[in-house]
This record gives C-alpha cells, structure tokens and sequence, in this order.
C-alpha cells in the first residue's frame, strides 16, 4: 500500500468516528473526473486543475500558501475557532493547526472529489480525530451538527460571535453567494443559543427563583409529576398539542368530534377558547409567570373543569394558583429546568418542564409520556394574512402580538408547505428553532410529529398533513382515561421542605463568602485603573501584581464551577453574557510585541473590574431573593410541625 492510500484510509477511518456519511460518501468517490492535480518539487507546489471551468485553484501555490499563512496568523493568531470556504489542496490547514490557539478549523468543501483528493495527499488522521480540522461537504450537512459541536463539546460559545466564513482564495469566490448564506445561517443559530442565554433573561430569572421557592409548599401537597408520568407513559399512543395561533379555529370542530381518541394537550391562552366550542383537553399547561398569563384561568367553567389535570411550573405567577384554588381545578406544579439546582433536593420527585413557549412544554410532556404521534394545530408561529397573532377568540385579542413593543421587529420565514413567506417575529423565529432542535431528537426515538396547523410558519423536521387526513389515519381507538392521583403524605412533605429550607441557608452563606472574595480581588484592578486613567506608561507599572491578581481572577472564576455555585450559574450567565463577549474580543487581540502583549493584559484586566461588579451583584441580589422567599419554607414548616 502506498503512501497516498494509507493517508487515504487513515484519514477515512478517522471521520468515521463522527461523520460515518461522508466518510463514505468519499470512498465512494472511485476516480476524480474533474479534478487533476499537478505537484511540482516543493512541498507547498501542490495544484489542482478544474476541467470543468478551465481553471487552476491557485495562480501560484507557493505564493499564495506564505501569504495566506502570514495573513491569517497576523490577523486571527488568537482565535479558537475558523471558518473557511474551500478545502484547496489542504496544505494551509495543516500548517495553521500546528498553532495550539486554533482549537477548530471548520472547513465548508462543495466539491466532494476535492475532499477525495486531499485525503490522498496528506495525513489529516490524527486532527480529524481530533475534530481540529472539522470538514464539511456544503451540500448534505446539518448546521446544528457543527454548533452543538462547537458550543458544546469545544465549548467555545463566547468567541462565535458574528463569526465570519472566510473563502479560502479567489477560486472559491465563485460561490459568493452561498458563502454568504451559510454565513447567515451560521449566526442565526449562533445567536439563538445567545439570546436563549443572554441578558434578556435577567428579570425572568430572578422572578423564576423567587416564586419557585415561594410556591414550594403549594408543590409539595400536590400529586408528584413522576407518578403522574408513570401512570399514563406508553399508554396512548397520539396526542394533539392545541396552540393559540390564529389558524386554530378552523380545526375546532374536527378537534371536537375526535377528542375521545387523542391525549388533548392545550396551552394556557387555547384552555378558555376550548371551553367555549366545548372541546374537554386532558391537560392544560401554563408556563409563563407573568400575570396576563394568570387571567387565562380567571373564570368559572363549572364541570367542564372535572377530569381536566392543570400542570403548571413551579415559579408561576401567585394569581394563578389563586384561580385554580378558587375554582376547585385539579392542578399540579412542575419544576423548571434552571430549578435543578436550586431545588435539587425536589427535583426526582417533581420533575421538570421547560421550553420558550407554553405550546413547546405541552411537546416536551408529550413526549416523556412516550406518544408516538404528536400533532400539533394553531402553532402559526406567524402573522395570519390579515396580521392576525391569534383568533379573534382569543383573551387578549386578536393582534396581541402587534401589541407588545419587544415584538416590533418583523422579519420572514418559510412558510407552510414550504411556498413562499409569511411575517414573524423575532420571537417566534426562536421557538421554531427550538422546537427544530428538540423534534430532531425525538425523531431518533420513534416519534414522529405532524403539523396540521395548516397555515403559519414551516417548522422543519414534522410531517405537514391536514388534520382531517391525520385523524382518519392515526386515531383509531378511544383514548385511556386516568383518576386523579394522590399527594404525599403530610410528614413527608414537612420532611422535604426543611431539607429544602437547610439547602438555601448552605447556599447563602456560600454565596456570601464568594461575594467577599470578588470585593477583595476589585482593589488592585482600581489601582491599575487609576495609573491608567488618562495614558498608559508601562514604565510605571506593577507586571508582577498584574500577573499575581489575573492569577487570583482565575481563581475566582474556578469557584464559579463548584457545584454550589451551579445554583447561580444561569443567572451569572446571562448577567455576564455580553462582558464575556467583550473579554473574549480582547483575548483575540494580536500581539506580537512584547509592548502589545502588555497592553493587551492591562486591558484585559480593566475589563474584570466590571465583570467582577457583576458577579457580585448578581449573587447578592439572588441571596437576597432567597433570604426572602424561604420564609415561605419556615412558615409551611411551623404551621405543619405537629406532624413531625
């Protein structure tokens, strides 16, 4: 076997590992039509000659390999992650990945036989294992691959940032346009994994922690949400996901005549408009804790209530359970996912539900009661054609969305059936690609889901039909009833709310003593802000206390990932989002002097004055919230403590 073929398999064998379909896709590649390649006596003399547009990819393969090599050193030394267009002939890749800064190089190839040769000329085995050179053949990848990939497995979410693709040389250029697209595409998911984590999501944090303590002791004497999974799991095989966009009307008298024979699931806003065509939904859930969201369940529907299990999460608004209590509803309080820290103790028992919507946790339940079918009607996700957000049956109106000023912004996106666009909103866009995310994974499980909605936005990954069309294939028996379940009994609940109440006291005093700890690591960097204030004369500072206090901010920031701290660890990270941001564009700074270098760290070291401010008013605030809400916990325990 000669050298070309053993680079060949080895580098197959190690693609393999975690893209098996392009592997193959490449061995399948039995002799490159288009392409020859002309290797002069130098190592970086490597061209290739497309047949099909008479044209070298290079001009000069030399030339163009030292300075390429020096503007990308020059410019992006630093960076953990590049995005190129175009594989070439590989050589430069292999020469920048010998920089331990580059921990990824994202290569888009549209050629295959391209990707066929290169694998032939050099031994990219052991990067590719690596996953350091990370190919991806333009026409058949999946996006979401390559930023779970990166935001999860390299972990380098605050570098990625408008992150830009780079065309290899002017052959590439040919494809402007669809570098531009996978540019777009990029970012969008890029910023939605942002904004589902950034500083938008401060206020609903702290609100989410403050009533998801407060309402503990309701939670407690409800029905545990894990016998309520264990009890209907597997047992009906469809179930319908009733959202209130402005399509959902149109399907109500179908829904109607079919609502023995699927698990009905309505969100919040859809409960009332249900009630009112008399459509019974087996489950009606509330996610938001806002007080609109409670006036949804301020109403006396009598019997039409019974049988109907109300799940809510924990850190509802209080009114809400002041409406469900009023009106006798069987209800059950569930916890969120950011709660799986603060109410670990809990967490088992009454599991958790989450999403950005109400209609996607109504997805989520079905799908931990193992549905098979999973249909979903009125999740427009869309303007309606008359720029409608909702039914005119809706609480709040028919243009509810118009009205709200965060939601001002529209934008397009494919419609459903796949012709044309319709209207949405930023909002809305980031549910779609939630439920995008989540309906991918449950493909891998057997579930398939349909959209019937029939109207409204595409949301990729469900089978588009018409709900007559579903319900004549999929529901053929009646659905299982189930009886209401039983609470905990009083000891036990008396026995988890004060673990519970110990828990946060350990946690307040933790906190606190991390507070004191940022508070003392603020006084050098004042120092160093105060010498700097007006000019930097590098003759006049410390490096030695430099060095010695970044040390101490690395320290600070490995008590961040201790385990008690992970209570906090989302609202640090929304609350620090945008610093982090800042402080990673200052670590890809270029230095190569040893001047720059130094500026490059007192810059660096000024920015942590304000991340560490943030830190610090980000844990006493949520102390403080804390400090309040247990009394909650203090009180349920001394009014039950005769039945210790």
């Amino acid at each position: 076997m000669n050298t070309y073929e053993t680079n060949f398999n080895k580098n197959l064998g190690a693609l393999e590992e975690y893209n098996t379909i392009l592997a193959d896709k490449i061995e399948d590649v039995k002799t490159n039509k288009r392409f020859e390649v002309f290797a002069g006596e130098n190592t970086f003399d490597i061209n290739i000659y497309d047949h099909e547009l008479k044209q070298n990819l290079y001009d000069n393969p030399e030339k163009f390999f030292d300075e390429k090599y020096n503007e990308i050193y020059s410019k992006y030394e630093r960076y953990p992650v590049l995005f190129f267009y175009g594989l070439g002939n590989g050589l430069l890749y292999k020469a920048l990945l010998k920089n331990e800064n580059h921990k990824s190089i994202i290569v888009f190839e549209p050629n295959i036989e391209i990707l066929y040769i290169v694998f032939h000329l050099i031994d990219f085995s052991q990067e590719l294992k690596d996953k350091r050179l990370y190919v991806v053949e333009t026409n058949d990848f999946d996006m979401d691959d390559v930023i779970n990939f990166l935001m999860g497995e390299l972990f380098v979410r605050n570098y990625l940032y408008d992150s830009k693709i780079l065309s290899l040389n002017s052959y590439y250029n040919q494809h402007k346009t669809h570098i531009e697209e996978l540019e777009k595409k990029l970012n969008e998911k890029i910023m939605y994994v942002f904004n589902a984590q950034g500083s938008n999501r401060i206020t609903t944090l702290s609100q989410d922690l403050r009533f998801s303590i407060e309402n503990t002791p309701k939670m407690l004497t409800k029905a545990l949400f894990k016998d309520f999974i264990n009890q209907r799991k597997g047992k009906n095989k469809t179930a319908i996901i009733v959202a209130s966009g402005p399509s959902l009307i149109k399907q109500l008298p179908l829904l109607k005549e079919i609502q023995n024979k699927a698990t009905i699931i309505s969100a919040d806003g859809s409960y009332s408009m249900l009630a009112k065509y008399n459509i019974k939904p087996d489950i009606v859930m509330s996610l938001d804790p806002s007080e609109l969201t409670s006036k949804f369940f301020d109403n006396d529907f009598k019997e039409f209530d019974k049988d109907i299990n109300f799940i809510i999460t924990a850190p509802t608004h209080p009114d809400t359970i002041k409406y469900l209590e009023k009106n006798h509803r069987n209800y059950l309080l569930v916890l969120r996912p950011s709660s799986k820290f603060t109410h670990k103790i809990l967490i088992n028992d009454f599991g958790t539900l989450g999403g950005l919507n109400v209609a996607y946790m109504g997805y989520e339940l079905a799908v931990k009661l193992e549905h098979k079918n999973i249909i979903l009607i009125g999740q427009d996700l869309a303007f309606d054609e008359k720029g409608n957000s909702h039914p005119m049956e809706f609480l709040y109106g028919k243009d509810f969305d118009n009205n709200i000023p965060v939601l001002e912004k529209r934008i397009k996106t494919t419609a459903y059936g796949g012709k044309g666009e319709v209207i949405t909103h930023q909002g809305w866009k980031y549910y779609i690609q939630s439920y995008e995310l989540y309906i991918k994974e449950t493909a891998k499980n057997n579930i398939t889901t349909y959209n019937a909605t029939e109207g409204g936005a595409r949301i990729e990954g469900t089978i588009e039909k018409p709900f007559k069309e579903l319900c004549d294939e999929l529901l053929k028996e009646d659905k299982i009833i189930f009886p209401f379940l039983q609470s905990l009994p009083k000891k036990e609940q008396i026995l988890l709310a004060k673990q519970n109440y110990d828990y946060f006291l350990e946690l307040i005093k933790f906190a606190k003593s991390k507070i004191y700890q940022c508070q003392k690591l603020l006084k050098p960097i004042l120092k160093v802000i105060e010498q700097t204030r007006y000019h930097i004369d590098l003759n006049t500072i410390d490096f030695v206390k430099i060095l010695k206090t970044n040390d101490e901010i690395h320290k600070v920031k490995e008590f961040l990932e201790d385990e008690k701290m992970a209570v906090f660890s989302d609202q640090l990270a929304a609350a620090l989002t945008l610093t982090e941001l800042e402080l990673a564009k200052i670590s890809l700074m270029s230095a190569h002097s040893q001047e720059d270098k130094k500026i490059r760290m007192i810059i660096w070291l000024i920015k942590h004055e304000e991340w560490l401010k943030l830190v610090i008013e980000t844990l006493e605030s949520q102390t403080k919230i804390m400090e309040k809400s247990i009394q909650s916990l203090k009180d349920f325990i001394e009014e039950n403590n005769e039945h210790l």
